[in-house]
């Protein structure tokens, strides 16, 4: 029988950790499933991950083309939930940088009442493994988004976050206009303007041990632009609405996860596949 909470994460060569990921959060003392998005990794973990699937029925596992950006691998998660029936999402990171033992905290937060919960390094008791340049990097761009977006956050980056699904409008995340790590940003905005009641857990975000950073060199430039784009914009906040089944269908690779980006435009968030389409605002 499906459960109501799926935990997602985005995967691109993380055979070195997946494993102890995937272990640690199946024995959690939780009922929920797993859903892996894999950008065709050349490491062994497809590979790993398509033979844990098959082994155990709580693992799902999607396999893209090629790297697509982990904003569009974490919007492809939520479009999963959507479809699936689920009522709650978290997300995280693979690469164990967040401790899968926080996943029972962050779900708490939406026990206790919280549309929305964040992994905080920044929050008081939050930590982080980080040092020098990076750890200055991260700091310094949470207090200037704090500072330029005005949101009830310290935390605007992260990856582990939860959400009660119905208290998220739907096609508000899944059509985020950015695929890259903007995406948290911008989705973090999006809801907080929304009004929506939104909680920070604090976390020890550690360093990955393993493997090398997927952080391409124009996240930076691509943070600071779509961080001074959402501070001018202050319109109110129109989520797309998400295509009804028959839409949802891409013609190039089949799977039934295309979302649109504009009135007009319908995307595959699996290969990217694109058809314009007349559409109007749900």
């Amino acid at each position: 029988m499906q459960s109501d909470t799926l935990i997602f994460a985005p995967v691109f060569n993380e055979r070195g950790t997946v494993g102890a990921l995937a272990d640690a959060l199946l024995a959690l003392p939780l009922r929920f499933d797993l859903l892996f998005v894999d950008d065709s990794s050349t490491d062994g973990t497809t590979e790993y991950l398509l033979s844990l699937a098959a082994a155990d029925s709580r693992v799902h596992v999607i396999v893209r083309p090629g790297k697509l950006g982990v904003g569009s691998a974490h919007k492809l998660g939520w479009l999963y939930a959507r479809i699936h029936g689920y009522s709650r999402i978290v997300t995280l990171d693979a690469d164990l940088s967040h401790d899968p033992h926080d996943v029972p905290r962050v779900l708490a937060a939406l026990d206790a009442g919280a549309d929305f919960a964040i992994g905080s390094r920044f929050c008081s008791g939050g930590r982080t493994d980080y040092r020098g340049w990076r750890r200055f990097l991260s700091g310094a761009g949470n207090r200037v988004a704090s500072v330029v977006l005005r949101l009830p956050v310290t935390e605007h980056t992260t990856a582990l976050r939860a959400a009660r699904l119905d208290r998220v409008p739907p096609g508000l995340v899944e059509s985020v206009n950015g695929n890259g790590y903007s995406f948290f940003m911008i989705c973090i905005t999006y809801l907080a303007r929304l009004g929506l009641g939104i909680v920070e857990v604090p976390i020890h975000f550690r360093d990955r041990r393993r493997g090398s950073s997927k952080m391409p060199k124009t996240a930076v430039l691509e943070a600071v632009q779509s961080l001074f784009r959402l501070a001018l914009d202050r319109r109110r906040i129109e989520p797309l609405r998400l295509p009804s089944e028959s839409e949802r269908q891409c013609p190039v690779c089949g799977a039934p996860y295309r979302v649109f980006m504009s009135r007009r435009e319908l995307v595959c968030l699996k290969c990217f596949g694109r058809e314009c389409k007349e559409s109007i605002w749900g």
